[in-house]
C-alpha cells in the first residue's frame, strides 16, 4: 500500500468517524422512607401536644433499571419525526444535507438494519463476550469532558487478532459490542436526541502493515460504515492521538476534498507536551485516561492504578453490572477472559504495536 492509498483509507476513517460518532448521573443513590410514629392516635397528639416523631431511614435502591423495559425504538420523542410528514429523525435529514428522498432511504435502512440485528433490545439480550470484546479491541468510556459529552476511546494499535481468533470472536461480534455500547449511551447515559460524543482515536501501535492487513483493514471498512450510516451526526470531536507522521501526509493530502465543518472536528496529534495538554484541556483532568498521556505524572494516580494505568469509571461499572444482570436473568454467565499475567510482556506488546500487528 503506497502513501496515496494510505491517504485515501484515513481519509475515509475520519470522514467516516465525523458522521458517526443530559450529562451522566451516577445511578448509586437512595430511596428515602419515612416512618411516622404514633399509630391511630398520632393524628390527636399532634394537635394538643407535639408533632409526632418523622424519622428518615435510607434504603437502598436498586442502581441498575429493569432489564424487560430496556426496549429502544429508533424514533424517540424530540428527535423530529413527531413533526415531520414523513417521521424522520432530524439527523438522518441532516446527514443527507436536507435531501428527504435520500433521507427516506438512510432512515428505512436504518430500521432494517436494527430489525435485522435485533438493535431495539440488544441490550436487554445476554451479551457473555462483553468483557473478551473489550479485551481484544480496547474502547472504553473513561466519563464525560469538558462540555458534558460522553467520551469514547478507542485504542485501534492494540486490536488482538491472534487473541480474537484463539477466542472465536470475530469482527462482527467486535461490531455488535460496540453498538451494545453506543446504544448504552444514547438510551441510558444520555437520551437527548442532540446528544454527541468525543472519540480519542488512538493510534499507537499502528504502522503501515497494519493497514495491509485485509482482516483488520476489512473489519474497521464494516466498523466505521456501520457506524456513519446508523449514528449519523453524533460526532462532538475526533482526535486522532499518537499519530504516525505519515498519516499527517497522508491527510495533507485529503483535507482539501472535506467539509470545513467535518475538518473543524478532527485533530492529528503525534504525542508529546501538546498532546498531552490538549487531552487534559478537552477531557479534563477528571477523565483523562493516565495510559493516554506520554508523562502520566501530569494527572494524579489512585489506589485502583494497576501496572497498565487504566481505571474503570464508574460508567463503565455500571455498563458492566447492567450486562451480568441480564446474564443472570437469562441463566447465563460471562465468557472468561484470559490475560497475559505477565504484565511486563503485555507492556512490551503494547509498545512494539504487535496487538494489532502479530499474525
Amino acid at each position: 500500500m503506497n502513501l496515496k492509498t494510505a491517504a485515501f483509507y484515513f481519509a475515509f476513517l475520519a470522514k467516516k468517524s465525523i458522521v458517526e460518532c443530559t450529562p451522566f448521573v451516577s445511578q448509586h443513590n437512595t430511596n428515602k422512607c419515612l416512618l411516622v410514629r404514633g399509630g391511630e392516635s398520632a393524628e390527636a397528639e399532634a394537635t394538643t401536644t407535639e408533632v409526632p416523631t418523622i424519622e428518615e431511614e435510607e434504603q437502598p435502591k436498586s442502581t441498575l433499571p429493569d432489564i424487560d423495559s430496556l426496549i429502544f425504538r429508533a424514533r424517540k420523542p424530540g428527535d423530529g419525526s413527531e413533526s415531520d410528514p414523513d417521521q424522520l429523525p432530524s439527523r438522518f435529514l441532516m446527514m443527507q444535507k436536507g435531501n428527504r428522498e435520500k433521507a427516506k432511504v438512510a432512515f428505512e435502512h436504518h430500521l432494517q438494519w436494527r430489525e435485522e440485528h435485533q438493535v431495539d433490545d440488544i441490550l436487554k439480550r445476554p451479551h457473555p463476550k462483553f468483557d473478551l470484546c473489550k479485551s481484544m479491541f480496547p474502547v472504553y468510556i473513561p466519563g464525560l469532558d469538558q462540555q458534558n459529552h460522553i467520551v469514547v476511546v478507542q485504542r485501534v494499535g492494540l486490536i488482538d487478532k491472534e487473541y480474537g481468533n484463539k477466542h472465536g470472536i470475530s469482527g462482527d461480534d467486535l461490531i455488535m459490542h460496540y453498538i451494545y455500547m453506543v446504544e448504552y449511551c444514547w438510551n441510558i447515559l444520555d437520551s437527548a436526541p442532540g446528544a454527541v460524543m468525543t472519540t480519542v482515536m488512538d493510534l499507537k501501535g499502528v504502522r503501515m502493515k497494519t493497514i495491509r492487513d485485509g482482516q483488520i483493514r476489512g473489519f474497521l471498512n464494516k466498523f466505521v460504515g456501520t457506524m456513519s450510516n446508523n449514528y449519523p451526526n453524533r460526532s462532538n470531536k475526533t482526535l486522532i492521538i499518537n499519530a504516525p507522521h505519515w498519516i499527517n501526509t497522508a491527510y495533507r493530502l485529503v483535507k482539501p476534498l472535506l467539509r470545513s465543518s467535518t475538518r473543524a472536528k478532527i485533530s492529528i496529534l503525534n504525542g508529546g507536551k501538546v498532546q498531552d495538554q490538549m487531552l487534559i484541556d478537552i477531557l479534563g483532568a477528571d477523565h483523562t485516561p493516565r495510559e493516554l498521556l506520554n508523562d502520566p505524572s501530569l494527572i494524579p494516580s489512585t489506589e485502583e492504578d494497576g501496572h497498565s494505568g487504566h481505571v474503570m469509571s464508574d460508567i463503565e461499572k455500571e455498563m458492566r453490572d447492567l450486562c451480568i444482570a441480564s446474564l443472570e436473568k437469562h441463566g447465563e454467565t460471562m465468557l472468561p477472559v484470559h490475560f497475559f499475567w505477565d504484565w511486563k510482556e503485555c507492556c512490551s506488546r503494547s509498545a512494539e504495536g504487535r496487538y494489532a500487528n502479530d499474525g
